[in-house]
Parts: structure tokens; sequence; C-alpha cells
């Protein structure tokens, strides 16, 4: 009972951030969950602290628990080794892709387009994870792996964070056509074109995160 209580007052709270019900820097207090879901405070300490190592909330001494509020700084770095790690990943997959793996990555930017279309966000967000961490996948390094697996953990929280997800229209979405080029790259076998276009597509992102410090200013 206690396990499933944690897992319901981290939904309940992550949930509420990807809705955009929650605003970076606001403070989120154990009493609001623990009459919002009828539980005890034990469950949503460990929920907290879950929340707070994917990088979600922020403990502050003394004051409670706040939503986090990367800094630019903080993004740009982040990005900026994901381009490194990840184009490393990639030229590496290239010399390991088979048909099988292009059909996966295609599917992938199916399902992807309909989570746009659907307004989906929690299913664009694993969909966009598997996509990123695939080539990675493909290599059977799993240090690597570990390593895109984490930095895209953080992309995630900002993206949830910043990202205009549900006010910008599906003709105006930069990364769809960016995970095309990728997916286009990999079937020409193309490794300069691969990683161009992997450093192109981060940029763009780190590019549109930077010039909003928050959605809701």
């Amino acid at each position: 009972m206690v396990k499933r209580n944690e897992e319901l007052a981290y939904e309940k709270v992550k949930r509420a951030i990807m809705l955009k019900r929650l605003n970076p820097g606001q403070r989120v207090t154990e009493e609001w969950i623990s009459k919002e879901l009828n539980m005890s405070r034990t469950p949503i300490r460990a929920a907290f602290k879950r929340l707070e190592n994917e990088g979600f909330l922020i403990s502050k001494p003394h004051r409670g628990a706040f939503v986090y509020d990367p800094t630019d700084k903080e993004i740009e770095d982040v990005f900026k080794l994901r381009v490194v790690i990840e184009k490393y990943a990639a030229t590496e997959a290239l010399e390991l892709v088979t048909d099988e793996d292009i059909q996966y990555m295609e599917e992938l930017l199916q399902k992807e387009r309909t989570a746009y279309e659907e307004k989906n966000y929690e299913d664009f967000l694993e969909i966009n994870r598997q996509f990123h961490t695939y080539p990675a996948e493909m290599t059977s390094n799993v240090f690597l792996l570990k390593d895109v697996e984490r930095l895209h953990q953080w992309s995630d929280c900002y993206l949830i964070l910043k990202d205009e997800f549900y006010t910008t229209p599906l003709e105006e979405v930069k990364s769809l056509p960016e995970h095309r080029e990728i997916v286009d790259a990999f079937i020409a076998r193309d490794s300069t074109r691969l990683e161009n276009a992997i450093q192109a597509h981060l940029m763009s992102t780190l590019h549109d995160l930077a010039n909003r410090t928050s959605i809701f200013n």
C-alpha cells in the first residue's frame, strides 16, 4: 500500500508539472498532496525524493520542496554534452545498423507524429527518449547507453518545464523534420550527414529552450 501511494503521489506531482499546473520555482507542499490524495506523508516524502532525483523538484533546507527552475547554463551544458555523446553513439551504430533498425526508427517517427497530433505529451516524451537512446542501444555499450539515458533524463526535465508542446501547431514543430533527417542519414549510411543532423537538431532545441526563460513569463 505504501509503495502504491508513493506512485500515486509521484504521478500527481509530475503530471501537474507536465500540464503546467505547477510553475518552475513554485513550492510544492506535502500538505497539499496529503489532502488531495487522502494519504499519510510517508509515501509523499518518498515520492518527493524520487522527483528530486529525476530533476523535477529541488529541496531547500527549512523551506521545503520547489519545482526545479534550471538556469540557461545548466541547459546549455547538458545539450552540448549530448551533442558529443549522441554523435559518437550514432557513428558507432552506423556500422551496425540493419534494415530492421531502420524500420524501427521509421515506426518511432510515425508514433511521434501521432503523439503531436493528439497532443499526448507523455507519449511524445517516451517516444523521443526511445529515438535518442536507440543508437546507443544498437552499440550494446551499456556504459554509453547509461550516459545517454542520464543526459536525456535531464533534457526531459527541461522540456517539461520550458517546452511549448501544447501551443505549438504541428506544422511549426521542428523535431519531426529534424528526426526525419537523422533517420535519412542512417539510411544513406552517411556518417558526416548523420553527425551534422544530430548536432543541428540538438542545437536547435537548445536555442529554442534558451529563448524561453520560462513558459510562464
